[in-house]
């Protein structure tokens, strides 16, 4: 039976592979052959991908040739990768909340050049400086669909940009012209099996759309009348200070999460718009920042 856009069937395929494509670092079989055939396949489904002006200025570099990913792997290392293997060590074995994650990079770090393929997608161009996407908007979305043309294969593969630290010498390395970007890395491998889940760890829609105005959601499918404000604050203190000060505020009434980020926590709080959603916000804006402020001198 044919699927066709719209229906149930169409959607829970597309969906699924959306929701799937996960950044595979542990389970990337290191002896298991990948074709070219396979890798320009997934190319030339990431060239269908939209660009600006309709301008075919991607170029997709495939790194074969042992020499050359043996290479590749020491400027990883000096790009970082030797500190995320030091790091990974040291946190083995502890509560962490990072301990897993790194033994994850730790393994790709110590993998780059027993990799099948390595692949880099690149731009003709160079960025300009300015701090907008510019460059970028033509190619971020290529190498994305590359990543799920390579999930509906088999394949895996983690986009990782450690490298560009070094990227002056991988361009030496690989030749590329002065005027090639390039965007980031991709290690190529079929995965030990393919039962990868959607992650657990992101937030619902709900609580990360905004509707006209910056931190104003619409929480409850059943009232879209319905609005409530949010507020977030980052801060350098570690989340248990931040919610035990929290639980002693004024805000201790109101829905308040707070998640550990690297160096620090990130406080969201949420609370009912009343009749000026904008007014409400920004005095809410004001209570969490005095409360952040008083945390962080308390530290």
């Amino acid at each position: 039976m044919e699927l066709l856009p719209g229906t149930d069937g169409y959607i829970d395929v597309v969906d699924h592979a959306l929701t799937t494509t996960r950044a595979v670092r542990m389970r990337l079989d290191l002896e298991k052959p990948v074709e070219d055939q396979v890798l320009l396949d997934c190319i030339d489904i990431a060239e269908q991908a939209p660009t600006g002006g309709n301008m075919g200025s991607r170029r997709w570099m495939i790194i074969r040739d042992q020499a050359t990913k043996d290479r590749l792997a020491e400027l990883y290392l000096a790009a970082g990768g030797s500190w995320v293997i030091e790091t990974a060590e040291r946190l083995d074995g502890t509560n962490h909340p990072n301990a897993r994650m790194m033994q994850g990079a730790k393994r790709l770090a110590e993998s780059i050049a027993s990799m099948p393929a390595l692949v880099i997608p690149t731009i003709i161009g160079r960025h300009d400086g300015s701090g907008r996407p510019g460059l970028f908007d033509s190619v971020i979305q290529s190498a994305w669909s590359f990543m799920v043309a390579l999930r509906g294969r088999g394949l895996g593969s983690v986009w990782t940009t450690m490298y560009l630290g070094q990227a002056d010498a991988v361009a030496e390395l690989l030749e590329l012209p002065d005027d090639v970007t390039q965007i980031c890395l991709f290690p190529v491998a079929y995965t030990k099996g393919v039962d990868f889940s959607p992650s657990k760890r992101r937030r619902p829609a709900r609580d990360i759309t905004y509707f006209d105005r910056f931190g104003q959601t619409r929480p409850s499918a059943d009232d879209p009348t319905r609005v409530e404000v949010v507020a977030e604050a980052d801060v350098k203190v570690n989340p248990a200070a931040v919610s035990s000060a929290i639980a002693e505020s004024e805000l201790a009434d109101l829905r308040v999460d707070v998640e550990q980020i690297p160096g620090g926590s990130r406080v969201r709080v949420h609370a009912a718009g009343g009749d000026d959603a904008s007014a409400s916000r920004a005095a809410l804006d004001a209570r969490l920042l005095t409360i952040v402020e008083t945390v962080r001198q308390a530290d």
